[in-house]
């Protein structure tokens, strides 16, 4: 009889033991999660304007203006 509480008991540790294995890796899961999903935010949020440029058939480039700029370059 004896051996089988002690048999209990060591599975009840050996549970008890992995569940608070597995809450600390959900947390940390979540943690990264959450770190991860604040940094795309940001990165979304703060990003700068991508520089466009437009090619023509000799392979020359020019970079395009957006039409709420005026144009300050003189045709030359």
């Amino acid at each position: 009889m004896g051996n089988r509480i002690e048999l209990l008991k060591s599975r009840k540790g050996f549970y008890r033991d992995n569940y608070n294995r597995v809450c600390s890796a959900l947390l940390l899961s979540l943690f990264i999660i959450v770190m991860l999903s604040a940094l795309v935010i940001y990165l979304a949020i703060f990003s700068p304007a991508p520089d466009l440029y437009a090619s023509a058939q000799d392979g020359s480039l020019t970079r395009l203006i957006s039409s709420d700029l005026p144009n300050t370059m003189r045709a030359t």
